[in-house]
């Protein structure tokens, strides 16, 4: 009766330990993963990086095709936006698939083109970026 115990323990040990899910493992082959951090605040006069306060982002991440940027010259950015890759996000956790190409990455409601926010994604290769944005209220 006891190797029954012991057989039917070792089982149910294995059956959960191959269960866990491993949350270093995020799934995604070609993408990025990263933090987003967020402020909002008075931009008059300048105040240095070091003094703002960011907490973690919740909220829509929109990834704009850099070229499409680019070339949209007289174009309605709304509309571009509304048609780029939108990801929701929680406590500035960052994990989206996306395609080979290259990217603006940016909140619903701060418009930056910089290389802070440009990622370039290649084919099996999950990019690990951190972004922090700044909103103003005033200039």
């Amino acid at each position: 009766m006891r190797k029954i115990w012991i057989s039917v323990f070792t089982i149910f040990l294995i059956t959960f330990i191959s269960c866990e899910k491993d949350d270093n493992d995020i799934g995604i082959t070609t993408g990025l993963t990263g933090n987003v951090k967020y402020g909002i605040g008075d931009c008059m006069p300048i105040i240095d990086e070091l003094s703002r306060e960011y907490k973690d982002y919740k909220g829509d991440i929109y990834f704009i095709v850099k070229t499409d940027l680019e070339n949209l010259g007289n174009g309605d950015f709304d509309e571009l936006k509304a048609n780029s890759i939108k990801e929701t996000i929680e406590d500035g956790k960052l994990d989206v698939e996306l395609p080979v190409d290259t990217f603006l990455v940016m909140p619903s409601d701060v418009y930056l083109f910089s290389d802070s926010n440009t990622i370039t994604i290649k084919e099996g290769i999950t990019l690990e970026k951190d972004f922090k944005f700044w909103k103003c209220t005033s200039y």
